[in-house]
């Protein structure tokens, strides 16, 4: 029982890392497009981006190391993959222990 909780707790995290990371690539390409400025689209920009950067920025000094992306920046993307890959591992072997 224990672990199927702990199953649906990695889920769930994982789930809100992946919104608040979607968030932060969409806000980003509304506030760096050329669209009038919001303040308040700043404001949560600069949340979501303290939140989600502790974890994107390791990806982006690897993807960096290996290729040159230019203005692009893949680390978002790689990052995403990256929690589902993490989150669908370890939910398989807690729900294999059951």
């Amino acid at each position: 029982m224990g672990f199927i909780i702990l199953a649906q707790i990695i889920i769930w995290i994982s789930n809100i890392l992946i919104i608040i990371l979607l968030a932060r690539s969409v806000l980003s390409w509304v506030i760096y497009s050329g669209i009038r400025y919001n303040r308040n689209l700043g404001r949560l920009f600069q949340i979501l981006t303290s939140i989600t950067e502790p974890i994107v920025s390791p990806v982006r000094r690897f993807i960096s190391r290996f290729v040159n992306t230019g203005m692009l920046d893949l680390a978002p993307l790689v990052t995403f993959f990256i929690i589902i890959i993490i989150s669908r591992i370890l939910t398989s072997i807690l729900y294999a222990l059951v």
